[in-house]
């Protein structure tokens, strides 16, 4: 295999594709990065056995064939070299020459036949939407995904369809995110579980175009198509938790604010918290005012803010970490807060319905 390409081009493709690769693997090809130099084009692929990232652009091909060189190696190579083209050769004894300008290297790929190789999926389901749309759906909602694998649903992201609209739904335990956003028209109502990891890593790649992206789902599998890249990612095998069933239908208490004031007192608030002593906010709404304070070994702070309420006063405790996490990704200029009683959950809500965010209270 022979072949030559601009390093930028080289270096975006690698730097992508990498975001699939193991960093530690009991199979040296996990750790590499499987190219194929074809027709004119080069195939780069990342699998390690989770996500799979595969990238098909254009290069001068002199040779084809293809191999599995060590990915990182591979970037920080192609990173270091002089601007212009790279050129890459592979012997049949794998020997392989890296060279650009007076820039050299001389490594040894490694076999291609016990790469992981991308599968060709059968969708029987797909569905389409804004590039940037997913984007602010998975960073809005990714922060309430769990980590413990005690409940491994709550460790990704429903995805469901219905009534030509896509709800992402995360919830672990102590918080849940729900947000909605209109598809392009489809008939049938289905739902996925996609983990929080690869969810975390598609972020990275998708931009705020609006250009459309198609979302695949086949089998265990779901394929994300984006621009010359194609990821792939296994699905959560069970049945997501009835959020419909934990989310209050009628509050005692309504409350409206400023989400900035909100958002600023909580952080003054919060200051004298520590790690080793996670005090929760106390926060006492008294007709129209808000009260947040916290006591802690390092002393104690008090903020207040002016409220729009309804309903009788009420004092209540958070952690301050996870109304923050909500009210940041709500995004809106003012933010309407439900409550029942001082150990119901509160329900964080915009003017529509576009997002829903639940927080359960800490017991004062």
């Amino acid at each position: 295999m022979k072949f030559q390409c601009l390093k930028e081009i080289l270096l975006e493709n690698l730097s992508t594709v990498l975001k699939a690769v193991s960093q530690k693997a009991t199979v040296p090809q996990l750790e590499g990065v499987y190219i194929r130099a074809t027709d004119g084009m080069l195939t780069m692929i990342g699998n390690n056995t989770e996500i799979a990232i595969q990238s098909v652009f254009e290069a001068d091909i002199e040779r084809e064939g293809n191999c599995v060189l060590n990915a990182k190696n591979l970037f920080d190579m192609v990173r270091l070299m002089p601007e212009g083209y790279v050129d890459i050769s592979v012997e049949e004894d794998y020997t392989t020459v890296i060279a650009s300008g007076s820039a050299k290297y001389e490594i040894v790929a490694m076999d291609p036949e016990a790469f992981p190789l991308v599968e060709d999926m059968v969708s029987d389901f797909s569905i389409k939407l804004p590039e940037q749309k997913l984007k602010e759906l998975i960073k809005k909602t990714l922060f309430s995904i769990g980590t413990q694998d005690t409940k491994i649903t709550f460790t990704g992201a429903l995805f469901e369809v219905k009534n030509d609209t896509l709800t992402v739904v995360t919830l672990d335990g102590y918080r849940m995110a729900v947000r909605k956003e209109e598809i392009y028209p489809t008939k049938e109502e289905r739902s996925f579980i996609i983990p929080g990891k690869s969810l975390n890593e598609l972020l990275k790649i998708l931009s705020d175009s609006d250009s459309d992206i198609t979302i695949e789902f086949g089998g265990k599998k779901a394929l994300i198509k984006i621009d010359n890249y194609k990821f792939y990612t296994r699905l959560i095998d069970g049945e997501f938790f009835n959020y419909q069933q934990i989310i209050p239908k009628n509050a005692e208490i309504k409350v409206k604010a400023v989400t900035r004031d909100l958002t600023n007192a909580l952080e003054r608030a919060s200051l004298l918290i520590t790690a080793d002593n996670k005090a929760p906010i106390r926060i006492n709404m008294v007709g129209d005012k808000m009260v947040l304070n916290t006591v802690s070994r390092i002393g104690q702070a008090e903020d207040t803010i002016f409220i729009q309420k309804d309903g009788e006063d009420l004092e209540i405790g958070f952690n301050h970490k996870f109304l923050l996490d909500a009210l940041k990704a709500s995004e809106t200029d003012e933010i309407f807060l439900d409550f029942s009683n001082h150990l119901s959950p509160c329900i964080l809500r915009g003017e529509t319905d576009e997002f829903i965010y639940m927080v359960l209270p800490v017991r004062l």
